[in-house]
């Protein structure tokens, strides 16, 4: 007796294989997401306010005239 094996092949177009391999993409990139993101900093509950100062002169001594040039 003996012993024969029937095979099937399925051909899938470029479109279907390119969509299943964005759903898969996908898929992994929801499940790693917890892993990959980027967490909330704790900071201090006791500071409310941030004060900044900035000290500092600009001058200039001449004239912008209309076309960008500097006359003294």
């Amino acid at each position: 007796m003996s012993s024969k094996t029937i095979t099937h092949e399925v051909k899938l177009q470029k479109s279907v294989i390119v969509i299943l391999g964005v759903m898969a993409f996908g898929l992994c990139a929801n499940v790693f997401a917890p892993a990959l993101s980027v967490k909330e900093a704790l900071a201090l509950e006791s500071y409310d306010v941030l004060n900044v100062n900035v000290s500092g002169e600009l001058s200039h001594s001449g004239q912008l005239s209309h076309s960008g040039q500097i006359r003294n």
